[in-house]
């Protein structure tokens, strides 16, 4: 019986605790995001759409996604006029207009003595 009313209390004390938790303020950013979305960092020139820098890409039919220069662009999306409109592996293929642009992931290789734990 005692674990009964047990019970029926801890359940009464959960449901009144609920409205607290809906009604609590919103949360004023992404706790997920990383740190390169949170905010842009200009290059020395201030100017980072020249060299744009495919950094990577994920692959997901219409909900492809890469990143370019730490910014996280959709399928569709624009970037100084550029709209994405591919993803393939490695690749981000933009148009701006008539033109089309492809960026290529750039090839990290080690070179020989730069391997890791090398001494």
């Amino acid at each position: 019986m005692s674990a009964w009313i047990y019970r029926v209390g801890l359940i009464t004390l959960m449901a009144g605790l609920l409205p607290v938790a809906a009604a609590a303020e919103p949360l004023r950013h992404d706790p997920f995001a990383r740190p390169f979305q949170l905010g842009s960092s200009p290059s020395a020139d201030g100017n980072t759409s020249q060299h744009p820098k495919l950094i990577a890409v994920i692959v997901a039919g219409k909900k492809s996604l890469v990143n370019l220069n730490g910014t996280i662009i959709g399928i569709g999306e624009e970037k100084d006029g550029y709209r994405l409109i591919k993803v393939r592996d490695r690749k981000a293929i933009f148009k701006k207009g008539k033109k089309r642009v492809v960026l290529d992931m750039e090839m990290q290789s080690l070179a020989p003595g730069n391997e890791r734990g090398s001494q």
